[in-house]
């Protein structure tokens, strides 16, 4: 069988898109996950987590499922959506290309 070597461009992912890369690859690792999960995982700063997931929530790639957690306050979860699945691999497949 024949090793298959991947490479990464040079320029990459930057700014948002490159946020949004790690938050769409946290939520497809976990499969679901809420907000503080999401702090914890990518460094950033809670406004622009919430900014790209309204931004993906509107674009219809992430659902929320909200829930009551003991303490009583509601929160919610978010999940890729079918849509945003579609974006994550469009993304991965731009990050990592074949040699030829």
């Amino acid at each position: 069988m024949e090793n298959v070597v991947m490479s990464r461009p040079k320029d990459g992912l930057i700014g948002f898109d490159a946020k949004k890369f790690l938050i769409m690859r946290t939520l497809a690792r976990s499969h679901e996950c809420d907000q503080e999960a999401l702090l914890r995982s990518i460094d950033s700063t809670e406004l622009e987590i919430q900014d790209i997931l309204e931004d993906m929530i509107s674009k219809h790639e992430v659902e929320v499922s909200p829930h009551l957690k003991s303490r009583g306050s509601r929160k919610g979860t978010f999940a890729l959506t079918l849509n945003g699945w579609g974006e994550y691999t469009k993304a991965i497949s731009s990050i990592y290309e074949l040699p030829e």
